[in-house]
């Protein structure tokens, strides 16, 4: 079995978040909406049917709004696979320096972090990361651990701001409690950080070039970027990198703003196959966009490698009790195995459909969408086209859909997640990209693996 590594936390963050607080008023995220808590479990589910297990870089369990609203004894009955550790174990792997949790959050509070999920407006978070930062002292957090435990320090470090109120400080170093104590108990993996890999990273998608930046700021920020001046140790800093970003989003120029959406997006991309490909662990895409016709899914497994799963597939497994989950994986054990261990395409097919018949079409669905999942083999390449979209109709059908200049801004990876979007709508046939309205999860696999893709 391999890990895999989602994109979609991000998204999930910012759902999770921005629903539990509007301007003024701070409820907090664990109050989830029982079908908010389905899409999460079901989000969570899908990952783990993925790899086997779900990776995770720290900042996604630590800074998580998912993982604030649940909590890991729950999930041991609800994600948990009898075939994983006789499901005495969560399908979960963390990593953090050292493959010390409780080390890496304290780090993270004695060096000024920015928490980004905390149901609190924006300046909130970035006052915060001022307090802690003026207070940072890795000595004295280091003490403060041996002598009062994570959980104590946690909350005193926190408490010295005066930022969050007393209730929210309480509840979310509860659950940072919760987390920690589930990995010392082992109920979830720890391993040691490893370097991302942004060589490999780059050589997939290199970073947009100047002439791909609409803005003199934008060119600034790119600069920055790819002339090391955003590094922390030697590597680019995503923290960084949002604070260069910051003013442009800001900015009363047009360009700027589409500047800064794009540079975030493309160094996203980046910096999550930078951590898959040190980890060792798949990449999991998340498209937004919804809604594949019945009719053309066919023509999409003709034409390009994909799994086709019955509509609101991940609501359907998020609706699952935990029985009703072990039932179900132990009667798609084969299939998954045969997934996680060949990447066979048609055992993946099989786990779908087997979730199709045994599960019914939550309301909210379509009748004639079907989600679909395409499986790309990482290809390296000097001007970052991977080989399916060459396959798949080339960049001059991507130009006739997306217009003019299209070719360079792909060939430069500034699309970010778009790409495979436009190698669906091409494989489709679809004349404009406006016409496709289908949800593509990508998985990437790397090249050298055995099994079709």
């Amino acid at each position: 079995m391999t890990a895999v590594l989602s994109t979609g936390w991000d998204s999930v963050r910012q759902r999770a978040t921005l629903s539990t607080h509007a301007p003024g008023a701070a409820a907090p995220v664990e109050r989830l909406t029982a079908l908010g808590r389905a899409e999460l479990l079901g989000r969570l589910r899908w990952e783990v049917i993925q790899g086997g297990s779900l990776f995770l870089a720290y900042p996604q369990l630590l800074d998580g709004a998912a993982f604030a609203a649940l909590r890991p004894a729950a999930l041991l009955d609800e994600l948990s696979i009898r075939s994983i550790g006789g499901g005495a174990v969560l399908p979960i792997r963390v990593n953090s320096r050292d493959a010390d949790l409780a080390g890496q959050l304290i780090a993270m509070l004695s060096s000024g972090f920015r928490f980004s999920s905390l149901p609190i407006p924006d300046e909130q978070c970035l006052r915060l990361q001022r307090e802690l930062a003026a207070r940072a002292d890795g000595e004295a957090a280091v003490a403060a651990l041996a002598a009062e435990g994570p959980v104590g320090t946690a909350d005193r470090l926190l408490a010295a701001t005066g930022v969050l109120d007393t209730a929210l400080r309480r509840r979310t170093v509860a659950r940072w409690g919760d987390w920690l104590e589930a990995a010392e108990r082992g109920l979830l993996e720890v391993s040691p950080l490893v370097p991302a890999d942004y060589e490999s990273a780059y050589a997939v998608r290199p970073p947009p070039r100047p002439e791909d930046v609409a803005s003199e700021e934008g060119r600034a920020v790119l600069a920055a970027w790819t002339g090391g001046e955003l590094d922390v140790r030697g590597l680019p800093n995503r923290s960084r990198l949002y604070e260069s970003l910051a003013p442009l989003l800001r900015s009363a120029d047009h360009a700027a703003r589409a500047d800064a959406v794009m540079l975030r997006e493309s160094f996203d991309e980046t910096y999550y196959r930078a951590i898959a490909a040190g980890e060792g662990c798949l990449l999991g895409v998340a498209a937004p966009r919804r809604g594949v016709r019945r009719r053309e899914a066919a023509v999409h497994a003709e034409r390009t490698p994909v799994v086709t799963y019955p509509t609101w597939f991940e609501l359907r497994l998020g609706l699952m009790s935990g029985e009703q989950w072990q039932r179900y994986t132990d009667d798609a054990a084969d299939a998954l195995a045969g997934w996680w261990q060949r990447h066979d395409l048609a055992a993946l097919q099989e786990v779908g459909d087997l979730l199709g018949g045994r599960t019914k079409e939550p309301p909210a669905g379509g009748v004639n969408e079907v989600p679909v999942t395409r499986i790309q083999r990482v290809v390296r390449s000097a001007r970052g086209i991977t080989a399916q979209m060459a396959a798949g109709g080339g960049l001059s059908l991507a130009a006739d859909m997306l217009g003019e200049g299209a070719p360079a801004v792909l060939a430069a990876g500034a699309a970010g997640a778009l790409a495979p979007v436009v190698v669906a709508a091409v494989a489709a046939g679809l004349p404009r990209l406006a016409d496709y309205r289908g949800r593509y999860d990508v998985i990437e696999l790397p090249g050298g693996l055995p099994g079709r893709a």
